[in-house]
């Protein structure tokens, strides 16, 4: 009887407890970002919830808060991607093509006015990395054929591709991509941003 009543209170006191991971974005570590741990909510569709929120003097305020499907754990990483020289965060939303194509939700990091904007559609952006001489995110696609895309991040935080995609037939030579990055962006009139 004892082992029955544990079975079934168990599970009810499980769903209870939330098991957090917790980031500070910033050198102050009275801003938090925490991802609880993935729970399942519809069929195979894992969801986070990530709360960013101060905590000062042992209250805390939320300053939003997201329910994301992150397809395992909750890997972060770091690194400017809108070239003010600040780190912004990028939680691992899952893998694509085999593991082959990293998808990441980012987040722009304002130190100064201390917020964290999510920039939407970046999760669906594979393998994306920023190019500083250019000022835009590049993503590389692997499938059956491999792509190259240019985007560039608005004022409004908002993803703009520039140009079309291009078939990877050169190898990914350094040389021919910055060439076709360049024509792209004199193209599409975007040249380089002005500093922030």
């Amino acid at each position: 009887m004892q082992k029955l009543w544990l079975l079934t209170i168990l599970p009810l006191f499980l769903s209870f407890v939330r098991d957090w991971k917790y980031f500070y974005p910033f050198n102050d570590r009275s801003y938090v970002l925490a991802i609880e741990e993935s729970r399942s909510k519809q069929a195979e569709e894992r969801v986070c919830t990530v709360r960013f929120f101060r905590q000062d003097s042992g209250s805390q305020t939320t300053l939003w808060e997201q329910d994301l499907a992150i397809q395992y754990g909750r890997e972060t990483k770091q690194t400017d991607f809108n070239g003010d020289g600040f780190s912004d965060f990028l939680i691992l939303k899952g893998t694509a093509a085999r593991g082959s194509n990293e998808l990441y939700y980012l987040f722009l990091a304002d130190p100064k006015a201390k917020t964290l904007t999510r920039v939407k559609g970046f999760e669906d952006l594979p393998n994306a990395s920023y190019n500083p001489k250019y000022q835009v995110v590049i993503t590389y696609s692997f499938a059956g054929k491999n792509y190259y895309s240019i985007y560039r991040i608005n004022k409004a935080n908002q993803l703009i591709q520039v140009g079309n995609s291009f078939e990877d037939s050169f190898n990914s030579d350094e040389n021919v991509l910055d060439t076709k990055i360049a024509a792209a962006l004199r193209k599409h009139h975007t040249g380089k941003k002005k500093p922030l």
